[in-house]
């Protein structure tokens, strides 16, 4: 029987975070510096990485003094700093992850056309939000004082306070996680729905459902945390819960990180044009001569040419674009082959770039 997982609590917190921070920090390039359409999405999930990182310090913190080593091994100092960082973590972990999951239920709503889709997407994100505010506020009221949380494994001196029936807490993270795991596999399979119908390949059909669903990886985490659960009421505490702790911060750190790759095709797009969308390129007789895109749609669906539309942020979630280049001195337009936009209600950037050979 293994006597200190303490490292292992320590490296998960550290990678989840390392993940979660570069992932969140490439969105908000994209979406500041190249599509230049920072959203409410955006501000909710910067939101939610900054209350994971709570979490996380708490977890590296607690790591320190006594998480995940057995009672019998600790100082009465070590067991109740190692409490006060477990409740910390609790805050952070219940914040960042209902956080995330606002934020991919607005990046998903975006796109989304059918009104049955967005109430599903709605009641969804309501529930989660509610389960997650319901459990944010038992974590604070469920001892009284709320010290008596982290003093009552003091014996030098003893403690005073109450705390409220552990079966309680129990059952309210069953709750919460069996609400969050129908949240991720609601918004990891309905972006099947979303692009089903639509007039394109099937191998970009899969790439664009992919990238919408990649949310839904959260769940397994959850699912895998679910058996730990029972683990609250072990007197054992800091020991027995570091299966808790470990699956609540993949959970949250898989949440942050795929939906943000799921922001990142432009970005990819920049660095291998040829490879990420086989519509945007550079033309051979082109070679050599700079070259700007224009979003997909705005080339006529009857090959009229460049066709503006005002439009708001919801243009830039992708970033799928065509090339267009113009010689004046051969009085020629090579434009790629009209493609239906990946969502009729995307409106597109209003601006067009062409450059000039002299």
């Amino acid at each position: 029987m293994a006597f200190d997982r303490s490292l292992e609590v320590r490296d998960v917190a550290a990678v989840f975070l390392a993940l979660a921070s570069v992932t969140t920090s490439l969105r908000c390039y994209v979406r500041l510096r190249i599509v230049k359409a920072f959203g409410w999405d955006d501000a909710f999930m910067v939101a939610a990485l900054a209350f994971f990182a709570l979490f996380s310090g708490c977890m590296i913190g607690g790591s320190i003094y006594g998480t995940g080593r057995h009672l019998t091994q600790l100082t009465n100092h070590q067991r109740t700093t190692a409490m006060k960082y477990w409740f910390f973590c609790d805050i952070g972990y219940c914040i960042s992850s209902v956080l995330c999951k606002i934020s991919v239920s607005i990046f998903i709503l975006r796109i989304t056309i059918h009104r049955v889709h967005r109430w599903v997407i709605m009641t969804v994100a309501t529930l989660v939000a509610i389960a997650g505010i319901f459990f944010f506020i038992l974590m604070l009221v469920q001892c009284n004082p709320i010290s008596f949380f982290w003093m009552r494994l003091s014996s030098d001196p003893p403690a005073t306070g109450s705390c409220i029936n552990i079966d309680i807490v129990i059952a309210a993270l069953y709750t919460f996680s069996t609400i969050s795991a129908a949240f991720d596999l609601t918004i990891g399979i309905l972006p099947i729905f979303l692009v089903v119908n639509l007039k394109m390949r099937s191998d970009v059909k899969i790439a664009v459902a992919g990238l919408l669903g990649m949310a839904c990886i959260a769940s397994v985490a959850v699912f895998v945390r679910i058996p730990y659960v029972h683990t609250l009421r072990d007197t054992d505490f800091l020991y027995a819960t570091t299966g808790i702790a470990v699956w609540s911060n993949i959970e949250t750190g898989l949440g942050i990180t795929a939906g943000s790759i799921a922001t990142l095709r432009p970005l990819l797009r920049m660095i291998r044009p040829q490879t990420t969308d086989p519509q945007s390129r550079t033309w051979p007789n082109s070679r050599g001569k700079q070259t700007r895109s224009i979003p997909l749609g705005s080339v006529g669906s009857q090959g009229q040419g460049p066709q503006l539309y005002h439009g708001g942020e919801s243009n830039k979630v992708f970033g799928t674009s065509v090339t267009m280049t113009v010689h004046d001195h051969e009085h020629d337009r090579e434009v790629v082959p009209d493609q239906e936009p990946l969502f009729s209600r995307i409106n597109v950037h209003h601006e067009f770039h062409v450059t000039t050979e002299r």
